[in-house]
């Protein structure tokens, strides 16, 4: 005979057992009386065995029935299981997440530790590329997520903001410490390459200033924060950049921050996936932890 029966019914027959009462266990599950002696009477019938015996003071199992019991018990056990793996668990093969440089290089790392050590299966493949690229990676599903220092508005994506972020002048020694902003004019500057969100955040600032980018006397065009931190320690010239990215330099006395009159740029780090489409529990997780990790002044708690 084929074995045929469903959940409901493997739940009245446990909870009939635990409550040593086929009225109790009712009860509990909020069903008629009737029902649950139906699901019984339906499990033997299936199970070609008595599980159940009524008596006079209650009731009492069969050697069949505890046999049984063991058997729902370790298949309530796996539907637990089953549960907590589909709320956490992360599908096979990696997850892609497009950063542009600075969040690569200064803010993933952590997050991703953090998620390795809540759930060791998971994996990350890190595309690095400028905020624009990368955007655009998550909106043609070449990425699941991205980190990047612009919002780029578009009726398919969902940019949440994450981290707060300064950005400053740096420059080598020999350069004053405090400027007034129509002095940038004259100074050499290193700048970040088109569709930089530091580029982009910069311009920005500077334009509500009456700056704009010719204005600015450009010695070279970088398109990674390394060696605009080399080029500026080498002595080349000036340059903006994260305040995320300079700590252990300025520590050193590589170079300095160069305080300028009346400029202050400040931008956010946002998370970005698309909105049609469902965002995978791996990319959820690292949208989590940012949100738990950073502060609204970006540093990690």
């Amino acid at each position: 005979m084929e074995f045929n029966y469903d959940i409901k019914q493997l739940k009245s027959f446990l909870e009939v057992l635990n409550e040593n009462s086929f009225t109790r266990a009712s009860r509990k599950l909020r069903v008629g009386q009737a029902t649950v002696s139906h699901h019984i009477g339906q499990l033997e019938k299936v199970l070609g065995v008595k599980l159940i015996n009524r008596t006079a003071h209650g009731i009492t199992v069969t050697g069949e029935g505890k046999i049984f019991r063991a058997y729902c018990e370790s298949v309530f056990r796996d539907i637990e299981a089953l549960k907590e793996e589909m709320a956490a668990g992360a599908p096979a093969g990696l997850t892609t997440v497009a950063a542009s440089t600075i969040p690569s290089a200064y803010l993933l790392p952590g997050v991703l530790a953090d998620a390795r050590k809540k759930f060791p299966g998971i994996a990350y493949r890190l595309a690095v590329a400028d905020s624009r690229e990368a955007v655009g990676m998550v909106k043609e599903g070449l990425a699941e997520a991205g980190i990047v220092g612009t919002e780029y508005r578009h009726p398919s994506l969902v940019f949440t903001p994450v981290c707060r972020d300064e950005i400053v002048l740096i420059a080598p020694r020999g350069f004053p410490a405090h400027v007034k902003i129509r002095e940038l004019a004259s100074m050499p500057f290193i700048i970040r390459e088109q569709g930089s969100g530091t580029r982009r955040t910069c311009e920005e600032a500077l334009a509500g200033h009456g700056i704009v980018p010719s204005a600015l006397q450009t010695v070279m065009e970088c398109s990674t924060t390394e060696a605009i931190k080399e080029s500026v320690a080498a002595g080349l010239g000036v340059s903006f950049i994260s305040r995320l990215a300079i700590a252990r330099e300025v520590k050193a006395r590589a170079f300095h921050v160069i305080d300028v009159e009346e400029l202050k740029i400040e931008r956010s780090f946002f998370f970005v996936h698309s909105g049609i489409r469902h965002l995978q529990r791996p990319a959820a997780l690292l949208l989590e932890l940012f949100i738990e990790s950073y502060s609204a002044g970006g540093s990690k708690s």
